[in-house]
């Protein structure tokens, strides 16, 4: 019965798995606040719910600690990346209890994260600088979170370009878990680590073309 459970859960997670990359990549490809890319990420963030949802169980029957903790690590990016949408312009000091909930979340798991981490380097198992890599970005992002509650920041697109680093970092996630689970053939370490390497510049590159883009239009809108 529970091996019956866990294959069901298991095929619910690998299609969520694949329409989530799918619709990831729909929504990275399309006009940024057009329909298209609306509704894309509506399914991505859905189905990245199911995922993560699933892969909970999953790797805690598997004891697999690491598989855990990613999977709450790409949890929070797309859950900030969405709620970021309800915050564009946040009130100093004030947050609702879920996202307070997700950002304390993401700092426990990833000091945890960090912890693990440098305990399996020091164990010789190299898979440790990709879990203190993942933990070290996921505090980063939530302590920046925690801090802009308190002190927003005045730029008025900043919810943006914050929409753009999280649900960015949520795809990078789902990329890993999806190369770690079909291409073995490639060493551990690359596949944990090559997809981060790949999209980090290609969202700072995003962010930068955007802001440029912004720069633009209102210098050319200012009164001369």
């Amino acid at each position: 019965m529970i091996s019956e459970l866990l294959g069901a859960l298991l095929g619910v997670h690998v299609v969520a798995g694949v329409v989530a990359l799918l619709s990831g990549l729909v929504a990275i490809g399309t006009r940024k606040g057009g329909l298209w890319h609306r509704r894309a990420g509506r399914v991505y963030a859905a189905t990245m719910g199911v995922v993560v949802v699933t892969a909970l169980p999953l790797a805690a029957v598997d004891a697999d600690y690491f598989l855990f903790s990613i999977a709450v690590f790409s949890g929070y990016l797309v859950f900030a990346g969405y709620r970021v949408l309800s915050r564009k312009r946040p009130e100093p000091g004030e947050a609702a209890s879920v996202d307070w909930a997700g950002h304390l979340t993401m700092v426990g798991f990833g000091l945890g994260m960090v912890g693990l981490g440098g305990y399996d380097l020091l164990g010789g198992d190299s898979l440790g600088v990709a879990l203190m890599t993942f933990g070290g970005i996921g505090l980063a992002l939530a302590g920046r979170e925690i801090r802009s509650v308190y002190r927003p920041s005045p730029e008025p697109r900043e919810w943006f370009f914050k929409h753009i680093v999280f649900m960015g970092g949520g795809y990078i996630a789902t990329v890993t878990a999806a190369v770690t689970v079909n291409l073995t053939m490639l060493p551990p370490l690359l596949r944990w680590v090559g997809p981060t390497l790949v999209g980090t510049p290609a969202i700072l590159l995003t962010t930068i073309k955007y802001r440029r883009r912004f720069d633009t239009d209102s210098s050319e809108a200012a009164p001369r």
